[in-house]
Parts: structure tokens; C-alpha cells; sequence
């Protein structure tokens, strides 16, 4: 096994070389460069699983998808979906695909290639895409300025139309008032903090957990792109005038709206000035800070000295960045890894196959730890002999009876030894006494119930002086 590095992918809008290219961020060495997939799409790049890399073209209705040490696509793989791919992101377990095209997002299981849903929820282009941690909710952001956030449950098992009230997000943000450019969204499931950058300035920090904006801090420039490291103390924003700023959440006052003047922003100067800069990235432990622009330079920095590295130059505009700790063996050529997911995937919603969705289980003997249950005794139940006799309303004269039962069951177990020598017609005889028995019980309950119900209906006016009377002796 070889040294794990971080590894730094990097794909930009000219493809002469490569499509996407992979360096150790450390010691720049290269790791390998995928060919063939044309131009990338922005926040399109993803890893499938621990061998795979999958992106989309910015061009073209085409996913790409390369082995992780191979520089040519995979021949079996062809994935042909209904239109340009605006954004894609794939769950945590990678069990799903969600992808944005035009304003409908597109849910795909990946493993068997179905098309599990379609929500059309946004009036614009949607442009990103992002998973919580724990792969349970997702949030897309488009061009109207919304930012949506999806049960994934409800999304891959719809319980109604595409426009129910079940496909419904479960929260809906219009705060910005331009297209949303990026999204970033902290630890912590639904319980985590999200954070989104638009071209209207502003920054905004929601709380996932209440569907609350928290805090909006609004730049003096548009804002293309953003990252937040693991503590979520520093949130670093990239400009439109090629500069990355920094505002630390501890150090800001109190209030929901904070405009940030230039002078106090802390920038990273570095890029060609009026190019937005549309991709950041962190290294694993925060100290370095990677950005990428429209400039065809990405730039790496030292956070706490806000000093530039290094500056790895690209043949065209960066689209996107990510950072990885993988071992450097797996760049390796050999063997290419067993694939789990589909060869093409679907075009049109389609019913499950029950011989793909389903497990059959032969159950050949009983589980020896399993519950045990008495088995019912049929010898006091009501005969069905009169369906009036019970009264529905009588539950308290049926529990004052019930000892009387219990007497009467407990002095039949001591007798058991009689009552086995005794003959069949004689146990009849005498089952046939005790049904009689608890008839007769039954219809005394009930007539009894109904002289009571009887006096209540007749005598209202009795009964309220009864009780005037009952409050005046006890006054005296």
C-alpha cells in the first residue's frame, strides 16, 4: 500500500489535455489525468465510491465516468440522460445520483439505473447541488434565487404526483434576491448549519434544524463560491474581483444583517483582478486554502498567514475543485475495480422489477428465542347464544363481576382431579349449567343498566334538587 495524500482534483473548461487532472497537494507530483469527457460542468464533479470518478458535460447530455487508476473512460458505461446537466451530487453511500437539469431535479438509483423521481420546484436553472453529512437530506440552489432542501426519503419514494403536497421541499429560502452561485452545508445532518453565496452580495447562514436564517452578511461584491472549515469558525467567500474574503463567526456582532466594509475584510490577493473566482477548496486540516477561477489559475494558500503557495496554472477556466485523502497506490495501473452501479441509466420513471427489488426467505424451522403465547381457552367465552346480553356501555359491572369468575374458576382447578373421573355427560351437564349461569349473570347486569339509565332520563329535575339539597346540609 502506498502513502495516503491528499489528492487535489482539478477540472477546467479546456480539455486538450485532460478533462480533469489529479496532483498530490503537497509535493504538486501528478497522479493522473482522466481524458475523453469534454468540457466539465461546475459543481459536477464527484467521486463513486473509493475507485470511481463521475462528472458531467457541460456540452453535451452525457455523464463521464472513469475507473480511478485508468485515464480513458469506462467502455461499458454510457450514461445518456434527458438533457444538459447543470449540477450533480451523489449520496454519502453512494446509493444515489441527483441531478439538476434545467429547473427539475432528476433522482436515480444507481445501483439498478432507475429513474425514481422528478421534481420540478424551481423556475430557473438550478446551478448546485449538496448532501448533509449523514446522505438524509440534500439542498438544491438555482438561478431564481431559492435554495430547496429535500427529504431524500420522500424523493426516492414518492407518495404522491410530482405536484403534492408529499414531493413538497421540506424547506423553502428566497432570501436572495439574485441567482444563487454556491452552496456549503456543515456537520451534523439536519441539525447542521448551511451557508449560500449569491450574486446579490450577500452570504447567508441558515439553521437547518428550524428552517431559521440565522445570520446575512452582506460584501461589498458579488459572490461566486464558498467554504467553511470543519469548526465552522472561519467562512471563506470567492468575489467576483478575483479575491477571496474571510469573516470569522465568533467576531461578528450580534444582528441578523452585517454589512462587511472592504477594510475589514480579510482578502487573498493573488488572482487577476476582475475574475471571479468560482471554485475553493480546504485541505484536510484547514491550513491551506485552494481557489480557482476564471483567471485559468488555481492558487494555493497559507490561512494563517494569508500568503500564496503556489500557483498551478490550467489550460482554461477552473470549474471545480476537490481535495481527497486517498493512498496513492490506488492511481496505480492494475486490475480495475469491480463496479456497482448500473450501465446506462433511465430515461422514464418506471415500476420496480420484484425480481431485482426482492428478497425471498425460506424459513425451514421456528426461532428458539421467539416469543411464546398461551394458548387461548375457549371454555368461558360467551357462546353467542344472545348478542344483546352484553351491554357495551356496562364495563364496571363486567369488572365487579370478574372476581366472582375467578372464584368460581379457581374452585373448578381445584377439582380438576374429580372432574377427570367424572364422565363426558356429566362435564356437559355441568358446562351447559355454568353457560346458563353467566347468561342469566349478564341479563341482570344489563337490566340493571337500564332501570338506572331509566331513573336518570325520567327524573333530571329530582335529581338536580337532590344534589341543591346535598350542598345546603353541608353549608350547615
Amino acid at each position: 500500500m502506498g502513502d495516503v495524500v491528499e489528492a487535489l482534483f482539478i477540472s477546467s473548461l479546456n480539455n486538450e489535455r485532460a478533462s480533469c487532472s489529479v496532483q498530490d497537494l503537497r509535493t504538486g507530483t501528478d497522479l493522473m489525468k482522466y481524458k475523453g469527457g469534454g468540457q466539465m460542468q461546475p459543481h459536477s464533479l464527484q467521486m463513486l465510491g473509493a475507485n470511481f470518478v463521475i462528472a458531467a458535460n457541460s456540452t453535451k447530455p452525457l455523464l463521464h465516468v472513469w475507473p480511478l487508476n485508468g485515464q480513458e473512460q469506462m467502455s461499458t458505461i454510457r450514461y445518456v440522460v434527458p438533457g444538459k446537466v447543470n449540477a450533480l451530487a451523489v449520496t454519502p453511500d453512494d446509493a444515489y445520483l441527483v441531478a439538476g437539469i434545467q429547473e427539475t431535479i432528476y433522482v436515480w438509483h444507481l445501483n439498478s439505473g432507475r429513474l425514481l423521481n422528478t421534481m420540478s420546484k424551481h423556475f430557473q436553472p438550478i446551478t448546485c447541488i449538496r448532501f448533509t453529512d449523514n446522505g438524509e437530506h440534500f439542498a438544491t440552489a438555482g438561478k431564481d434565487g431559492a435554495v430547496l432542501v429535500w427529504n431524500l426519503t420522500r424523493a426516492v419514494a414518492p407518495l404522491g404526483s410530482g405536484d403534492s403536497e408529499e414531493n413538497a421541499p421540506f424547506y423553502s429560502f428566497n432570501d436572495h434576491g439574485l441567482a444563487v452561485t454556491d452552496v456549503h452545508i456543515g456537520l451534523g445532518g439536519i441539525r447542521a448549519f448551511m451557508y449560500t453565496v449569491s450574486l446579490d452580495r450577500c452570504c447567508k447562514v441558515y439553521d437547518l434544524s428550524n428552517g431559521h436564517m440565522l445570520l446575512s452578511v452582506v460584501f461589498p461584491v458579488a459572490l461566486h463560491s464558498v467554504v467553511v472549515n470543519k469548526l465552522e469558525t472561519s467562512v471563506y467567500v470567492g468575489t467576483s474581483e478575483g479575491q477571496v474574503l474571510i469573516f470569522h463567526m465568533e467576531k461578528l456582532p450580534r444582528m441578523k444583517e452585517y454589512h462587511l466594509e472592504e477594510e475589514e475584510s480579510q482578502a487573498f490577493i493573488g488572482h487577476t483582478a476582475g475574475s471571479p473566482i468560482t471554485s475553493l477548496a480546504l485541505s484536510v486540516n484547514a491550513d491551506q486554502l485552494i481557489s480557482g477561477g476564471d483567471d485559468k489559475q488555481v492558487c494555493v494558500w497559507d490561512v494563517g498567514s494569508r500568503q500564496l503557495i503556489k500557483t498551478i496554472s490550467q489550460l482554461g477556466a477552473i470549474t471545480n475543485l476537490h481535495v481527497r485523502l486517498i493512498s496513492s497506490a490506488k492511481f496505480h495501473p492494475g486490475p480495475k475495480e469491480s463496479k456497482f452501479f448500473a450501465d446506462n441509466l433511465k430515461r422514464m420513471i418506471s415500476p420496480a422489477d420484484n425480481d431485482d427489488d426482492c428478497i425471498e426467505l425460506l424459513i425451514t424451522e421456528k426461532y428458539s428465542k421467539r416469543r411464546q403465547l398461551k394458548k387461548p381457552n375457549f371454555d368461558y367465552s360467551y357462546d353467542g347464544m344472545d348478542s344483546s346480553a352484553i351491554p357495551a356501555a356496562d364495563e364496571e359491572q363486567m369488572e365487579d363481576e370478574a372476581p366472582a369468575d375467578n372464584d368460581e374458576q379457581e374452585a373448578e382447578e381445584e377439582d380438576t382431579d374429580e372432574d377427570e373421573e367424572m364422565p363426558d355427560d356429566a362435564l356437559i351437564a355441568e358446562l351447559e349449567s355454568l353457560r346458563a349461569e353467566n347468561a342469566r349473570l349478564k341479563l341482570e347486569a344489563k337490566r340493571l343498566l337500564d332501570l338506572k339509565l331509566d331513573k336518570i332520563v325520567t327524573n333530571p329535575q329530582s335529581n338536580k334538587t337532590s344534589k341543591k339539597n346535598k350542598k345546603k346540609a353541608w353549608k350547615k
